[in-house]
Order: C-alpha cells, then structure tokens, then sequence
C-alpha cells in the first residue's frame, strides 16, 4: 500500500526521504502528499523527526518538483501539456486566460486546493509568470498545505481508519471546488476573446 512504502522510506531516510518524495509529487502528483505528511507528522508525534524541518523539507521538494513541471510548459507550450491528456486544447487556452484575468492569487489559492493544486505549475508556465514569483509562491503555499496535514498525523496517528473518514471529505470538498473552478473557466470573463 502507499501509504505502507511511504512510511517505510521515511522511517530509512528521514528528511532526505520526505523532500525526494515531495519533489516527485511536484513534478509528477505521485506519491500522495496527504497520505506522506500524515505519516511525517506521525513520526514527529513519536518523536523522531522535527515540525519544521519536515514542512521545509516537503515544501522545498515539492517546490522543486513545480518548478520542473512549470520550466517544461513554459518551454513547449500548450502542444506539450495536451500530450500529458490533462485538459483538452480549449481548456488549456481558458485556464490560460484565467492566470491571466487573475495572476499570482490564482496561482496562491489554486495551490492550496485539493485536485487543482497539482495543475497549477501548468497555467504559471503556460503564462511565463516571473520565475522568482512563481517559485516563492510554491513554497509559501506548500510549506501551509504541510502544516495542516502534519496535524493530522500528529494529533490522530496514521491510522486508515482516520485516513479513510478524511478522504471522504477530501473528496466531496475537491469535487464542490472543481466544479467552482470549472464554472469560472467557463465564464464569460475568462472565454471572452478565446479563439473558437
């Protein structure tokens, strides 16, 4: 199970572990970065590993992994993000437009949600958003996004269980903003002047 692998490279590499798999999460949305902070946070309830170089530790990784995903679409553009099946050409030209309408908040408060935080290298590469700015922004909202799921390891263990009540929510909640989020994409404000 993941959430077993998980624990074990963690329990082997400590800090080290947590900013490779959170780099690989940046980059490619894999390993579950709610799943892995639970189980960091499980660790530092036990007392070997640290709050805050954990959340550093995984917001600098996963900074890394983002800035990789953001570095290869500002590089090939829509015709390299359309080869990853994610949106089709026409989603891609909106949430194009929606970085544009709405620029760095866009980036700020879509990397704090669930499902949308890991597209949204995506639009930032997409909108050749200033490097300095998109790089700072990762961090800050990774670093947050940590500190509430280290929480939940600490405060209520790793347990599946818990997990497994959590992902219940976690869903209905990514499925409500999705459909926000797509809604806007499909607003006036966005799609006026997208070429048909």
């Amino acid at each position: 199970m993941p959430d077993i692998n998980i624990e074990t490279i963690i329990s082997f590499a400590g800090y080290a572990g947590i900013f490779l798999l959170m780099m690989a999460n940046g980059a490619v949305s894999f390993p579950s970065s709610q799943v892995l902070y639970i189980v960091a946070g499980y660790f530092i309830a036990q007392g070997d590993l640290l709050v805050i170089p954990v959340a550093i530790a995984g917001a600098l990784g996963n900074t890394i992994g983002n800035i990789i995903l953001y570095e290869l679409v500002r590089k090939h553009g829509r015709t390299f993000v359309a080869k990853m099946k994610l949106f089709p050409i026409r989603e891609l030209a909106k949430v194009e437009a929606a970085f544009k309408k709405k620029g760095s908040w866009f980036i700020f408060i879509g990397k704090l949600l669930p499902a949308i935080k890991v597209f949204i290298p995506i639009p930032a590469g997409l909108g050749k958003m200033h490097r300095g700015a998109f790089a700072g922004i990762m961090f800050v909202a990774s670093f947050i996004w940590s500190l509430g799921f280290i929480s939940i390891g600490y405060f209520f263990g790793k347990s599946s269980d818990l997990f497994g009540k959590y992902a219940i929510v976690l869903v209905l909640i990514a499925v409500i903003v999705l459909f926000l989020f797509y809604r806007y994409l499909d607003s006036d404000e966005v799609t006026r002047g997208i070429e048909k």
